[in-house]
């Protein structure tokens, strides 16, 4: 999926209580980094070693990940340390696809994920997108 040059991060984040929840600031920076950090996809699902974030925030490792780790228990991310892999909870309910071609592309966008389990929460997040989709409309006569 081409990387776009904005992320959509819905004001309600200030008042959820999973947020809330994060006790340092550097968790809450990094929960807004992997909202809109470079590496951030359409499926809200990305390959992000460590040492990607690291040089990114110009953070050490050990302050990255105990902010990482807060995220994780707060239930706004996962991570798969096999495959390095970030999930951001709720990303397809916030960033829907608007039709049926977006959520195709999102579909081809999704075999690239290598977490099994990451896989297989996108695969029914979609099809539940697909359900909500409204069917497009006919092409009007006279265009091709």
């Amino acid at each position: 999926m081409k990387a776009g040059k904005f992320s959509m991060v819905s004001r309600s984040v200030w008042r959820s209580g999973r947020f809330k929840s994060l006790a340092s600031e550097r968790a809450k920076l990094v929960y807004f980094y992997f909202l809109t950090c470079e590496h951030q996809n359409g499926l809200g699902c990305y390959r992000l070693p460590d040492g990607y974030a690291v040089d990114d925030l110009g953070w050490s490792i050990t302050d990255y990940r105990a902010a990482k780790a807060e995220c994780e228990a707060a239930n706004l991310i996962r991570y798969d340390e096999a495959t390095q892999e970030i999930f951001v909870e709720k990303w397809l309910q916030n960033n829907p696809a608007q039709n049926r071609k977006h959520l195709l592309g999102m579909a081809k966008a999704s075999m690239n994920i290598e977490s099994t389990c990451f896989s297989e929460l996108i695969d029914v997040a979609l099809a539940e997108l697909d359900k909500q989709l409204q069917p497009d409309p006919p092409p009007r006569p006279g265009y091709r």
